[in-house]
């Protein structure tokens, strides 16, 4: 696996991170309403706890942020898309918020673009991945200005 493609992993999951870090602090400083699941979570057929369940979205948006990171350093390394530009980068995070909102919040029982929690959440998931392209971009630039 190239360095490239590591790196652009690493800078997928580490912008991740932050997004996560951030959208949990965010209702302390801001209007302060968390988004309440209020049915039964399950997994896998059997009842976890919402804990559990809280768990299990954060590892889903972390896997998904390193694979989304390291598709578009795979893309780059195949010569599909040019380079790390900030153009590019916004619009792969569009398609980061089509699948992460058409696909897999869905099949977390969020509904299409988290719209059963409230009508504000495709706003906050677009503008949440606008910034994770943001940090993405930042940390791939940073990183690639050490390749020797």
């Amino acid at each position: 696996m190239s360095s490239l493609i590591l790196s652009s992993m690493g800078a997928g999951l580490c912008a991740g991170a932050i997004i996560l870090f951030l959208s949990h602090i965010a209702p302390h400083f801001g209007a302060g309403n968390f988004v309440r699941d209020l049915d039964q979570p399950v997994l896998f057929g059997r009842h976890i706890t919402k804990r559990e369940a809280h768990f299990v979205g954060i590892l889903v948006y972390l896997v998904l942020s390193l694979l989304f990171g390291g598709l578009y350093g795979f893309l780059v390394s195949l010569g599909i898309l040019q380079s790390f530009h900030f153009l590019s980068i916004i619009g792969w995070s569009v398609i980061l918020s089509l699948v992460y909102g058409g696909i897999v919040l869905p099949l977390e029982g969020h509904g299409l673009f988290g719209v059963k929690e409230d009508s504000w959440f495709p706003v906050d998931l677009f503008l949440s991945h606008l910034l994770w392209a943001g940090i993405f971009w930042w940390l791939m630039r940073l990183w690639l200005s050490f390749v020797v």
